[in-house]
């Protein structure tokens, strides 16, 4: 099995292809790739870099069609190009955001976001509230670091860390979470590779969206392996007609 994980702004989590090399299956290669080319940020986290980073990603998308990976994971909590992408391409698509509230309504009954910021935040809820998983989430508390600040050449790990867990003890303290999502890959995975046991430092499970959007790749790919749909054409997901998306890209001189 083959999956392309896209990180949909212009890096890398620092720990992140550390951490889903640790549970990927052993059948399982995956490269990494950001869209640095058409998007120069380090961080998409307002709606407008939301938009302008979108393009970028389905272009990664489109190629990893033509390139045989048998999915594709999109390790940001924004999701950027997830709907689109799936109207798109016949592999399956996952994305951070939608993998962990799937697995969040698995673990408990009721879950909260750590986002790095309020509006950040805001999308998220009403991406969740488009997915329909919004009735089991109870709260978001911003852990206030710019997504800019999160590499470790900007701020120490340890800082990032203290601030994330904080905000997650409150979630479950003053709001009831039984489930936490850091709700910024960059923040998640240095807390998944460098504390073994939040759990213990929170008083619930803090849940890594990327390792649940990527192993949810992996399932996906199996079932359409075994010849089972995945995903339906009927509505939402209806490819666009063929010619106005052969013309559309031609006209941007894109493969086709």
């Amino acid at each position: 099995m083959k999956i392309l994980v896209v990180n949909p702004f212009g890096d890398t989590e620092v720990h992140g292809e550390a951490n889903l090399a640790r549970i990927a299956r052993s059948d399982t290669k995956f490269d990494v790739v950001n869209i640095a080319e058409m998007y120069p940020l380090r961080n998409n986290q307002w709606l407008y870099f939301k938009h302008m980073c979108t393009d970028g990603s389905l272009e990664k998308v489109l190629w990893a069609e033509r390139e045989r990976y048998d999915a594709v994971f999109i390790s940001c909590n924004l999701d950027i190009g997830l709907c689109e992408a799936r109207q798109l391409v016949d592999i399956p698509v996952t994305a951070t955001l939608e993998s962990a509230a799937l697995v969040a309504h698995m673990m408990g009954a009721t879950y909260s976001l750590v986002p790095v910021d309020y509006q950040n935040g805001k999308i998220q809820q009403a991406l969740l509230k488009t997915y329909g998983l919004h009735d089991h989430f109870v709260s978001l508390r911003p852990f206030d670091i710019d997504a800019n600040q999160l590499y470790p050449d900007q701020t120490p790990p340890g800082e990032v860390i203290e601030a994330v867990v904080e905000a997650a003890r409150r979630c479950v303290a003053e709001d009831g979470a039984e489930v936490v999502i850091p709700a910024c890959t960059l923040a998640g995975s240095v807390l998944t590779h460098d504390v073994p046991d939040v759990e213990a430092l929170i008083g619930a499970p803090v849940l890594d969206g990327m390792i649940a959007g990527f192993k949810l790749a992996e399932m996906m790919a199996d079932i359409q392996a075994a010849g089972i749909p995945t995903i339906s054409r009927r509505g939402w997901f209806e490819k666009p007609p063929k010619q106005d998306f052969q013309t559309l890209r031609k006209f941007l001189d894109r493969p086709v």
